[in-house]
């Protein structure tokens, strides 16, 4: 199996875990519940175009970024390793973030929630721009970086896809599919997070005898 195809496995399955499209299901169908499908399904959209733009950009642009705060990659690696073990954990206890009463309230005044919450932080919130960040680190040239690109566009599509769905078919939807599914992702997760986390303890200690 080529590197390509081995990065763009690793970019697929560890974004689509993170961001866990199932899980943002209840939270944007409550946020929406007084729209009409097509408008729900609009609103998914745009979100998703949205996210996709802000990841992307974090993941081209976050390398430079690190580099001004004098942060190393490896670093970032070990640390963003464990923010997203934290979220694994929540997925695996069937738990999610949820908007606060206070952001919901806020959320629910607004004439459009497409920019925030629904397109950031729900689909694309720290864990999802932070793994976003490491991927495009571990990008090797032009064309992992391209692939992650590629990558992070079918995530979101597959999003929009899995949104439409659900607002089509919320009825039989039950919550017990999604947590299942969830707990599932995390696990996969989790184990991500640890490979991030033992990715960055390696090169911590090659890097030194490098230079």
């Amino acid at each position: 199996m080529s590197a390509n195809v081995e990065y763009a496995i690793l970019a697929f399955g560890s974004l689509f875990a993170i961001l866990s499209p199932f899980a943002t299901v209840p939270t944007f169908l409550a946020l929406s519940d007084d729209e009409t499908p097509a408008d729900q399904i609009s609103m998914a959209a745009r979100a998703c175009v949205l996210a996709f733009i802000v990841l992307a950009l974090f993941s081209l642009l976050g390398e430079p970024i690190l580099a001004g705060f004098r942060v190393s990659v490896p670093a970032l690696q070990i640390a963003g390793g464990l923010v997203v073990l934290r979220v694994a954990f929540d997925l695996i206890q069937g738990e999610r973030r949820r908007l606060t009463p206070p952001e919901q309230s806020e959320a629910r005044d607004k004439a459009d929630i497409t920019v925030t919450p629904l397109a950031v932080p729900i689909l694309c919130g720290p864990g999802t721009i932070t793994t976003g960040i490491i991927l495009g680190a571990e990008a090797d040239g032009t064309a992992q970086h391209a692939t992650l690109i590629v990558v992070t566009a079918s995530i979101y599509a597959v999003t929009y896809a899995f949104l439409t769905l659900a607002v089509h078919s919320s009825r039989w939807m039950g919550t017990l599919t999604l947590r299942v599914l969830g707990r599932l992702m995390g696990m996969l997760l989790a184990g991500v997070a640890v490979q991030f986390v033992l990715n960055g303890v390696q090169a911590a200690l090659i890097t030194p005898l490098a230079r």
